[in-house]
């Protein structure tokens, strides 16, 4: 348990782990993203490997930087950081991100890392560009409203269990829809609205993930995990995979 004079982002790329904040539990996975305000006392336990990217960024960089002219703060309405800095403290520090959304939010932290690394012409204003834009992204997830919750129970939950336990299987949107006695084009919407991706990129996406278990807990070959979890075609499977996380299956085994 510590505590520290900056603000500490970090999102879990991969794995699953257990946070406390300030006395609160707060369970994480990939695509999760955490808001450590300065000042509150945290620490972390991991459950499966957890790996995640921590971005460090000290009080004074909001005042200089960020706080300015048609930036975020001004789109929130939010004209100091201070107020800002309450208005995070009334809300969850956990956000989630999902689908394409876990896509966009890792290559803004890449582009970061890469900026921090190189010492390209404006390097300061490309990394304030960027993290501006991490913060939106977190800032909109924090200050939403309900909405998102309420737009998951669109879809019934023995549904979403039924697509989870057979994601691996040939399943297709008239099946599903037909389940729940929606029009396939209704129930295309409907999910779209509830979990913020299509049908398909939420099968994809759930294939992966069982790709990625297997590859830690099992020693089957990778083609023999690609063709179980349901990827039928190899060379799309393959890049696929190395798009969601930027190796191979092979490496990506390797590391566990």
């Amino acid at each position: 348990m510590h505590d520290h004079d900056f603000v500490e982002i970090v999102y879990i790329i991969d794995g699953s782990g257990i946070h406390y904040i300030n006395g609160k539990k707060y369970s994480v996975k990939r695509g999760d993203c955490l808001y450590i305000n300065f000042g509150c006392n945290h620490s972390f336990t991991v459950e499966k490997r957890l790996i995640a990217y921590n971005l460090m960024i000290a009080v004074d960089y909001f005042h200089q930087k960020l706080v300015s002219k048609d930036n975020i703060f001004t789109l929130l309405a939010l004209s100091s950081f201070t107020k800002v800095q309450q208005e995070l403290d009334k809300n969850s520090p956990l956000v989630s991100f999902r689908g394409k959304e876990q896509d966009d939010v890792l290559f803004i932290i890449k582009k970061i890392e890469q900026e921090l690394k190189n010492d390209g012409v404006a390097k300061r204003s490309v990394i304030d560009s960027y993290i501006n834009v991490l913060l939106t992204f977190i800032l909109r997830k924090i200050f939403a409203d309900d909405g998102n919750d309420a737009d998951k129970n669109l879809i019934p939950q023995q549904i979403m269990d039924y697509i989870n336990l057979h994601c691996n299987e040939k399943l297709t949107l008239q099946m599903v829809a037909e389940q729940c006695f929606y029009n396939s084009s209704y129930f295309s919407r409907l999910f779209k609205k509830a979990y913020n991706m299509t049908f398909t990129e939420y099968i994809v996406e759930q294939r992966l993930n069982k790709v990625c278990d297997m590859l830690r807990n099992t020693d089957m070959s990778v083609d023999e995990v690609a063709l179980y979890c349901g990827f039928t075609d190899k060379t799309s499977f393959y890049n696929r995979f190395k798009h969601k996380y930027g190796c191979t299956p092979g490496e990506y085994r390797s590391q566990k």
